[in-house]
């Protein structure tokens, strides 16, 4: 929305995924850009890939939304996506900050809202911690 509460059709989001991880091999650098264009009502929707986690991992996603004149509309920084599971914004802008630290720090919990257990139960092992506070919204 812009300033008047207006939506903002034909907008853009720009969302970049950031990290590392270290392997054998050395230390690998990750990126990843995705780009969306909003609609009439100021509606987007992208497929983000969940953060990968190694050991020593560190990522994170920053989203951008801009007006149809690419004027810098909201920023979101350091964004951690612990779920494959649709999500909202307003849901990571909530978790993400215990979660990117949760990531770089396994003795630490992160927390995770899904609609029934099933669907945490789904994730690969690699994403799955027995310290995560899977958090089941009732219906």
């Amino acid at each position: 929305m812009d300033a008047t509460l207006a939506p903002i059709s034909e907008g853009k989001i720009v969302a970049t995924l950031t990290g590392s991880d270290i392997f054998d091999g050395g230390v690998r650098i990750v990126t990843q850009k995705v780009e969306a264009t909003t609609n009439a009502q100021g509606e987007w929707t992208m497929a983000l890939i969940v953060n990968g986690e190694g050991d020593t991992a560190s990522t994170s996603w920053t989203i951008e939304g801009y007006n149809q004149f690419v004027a810098k509309v909201f920023e979101v920084k350091a964004l951690f996506i612990a779920t494959a599971l649709p999500i909202t914004l307003g849901d990571l802008e909530k978790t993400s900050a215990q979660n990117l630290k949760a990531t770089r720090d396994s003795g630490l919990s992160r927390l995770i809202v899904v609609d029934a257990f099933a669907e945490y139960e789904e994730l690969p092992l690699i994403q799955r911690r027995e310290n995560d506070i899977v958090l089941v919204r009732g219906a």
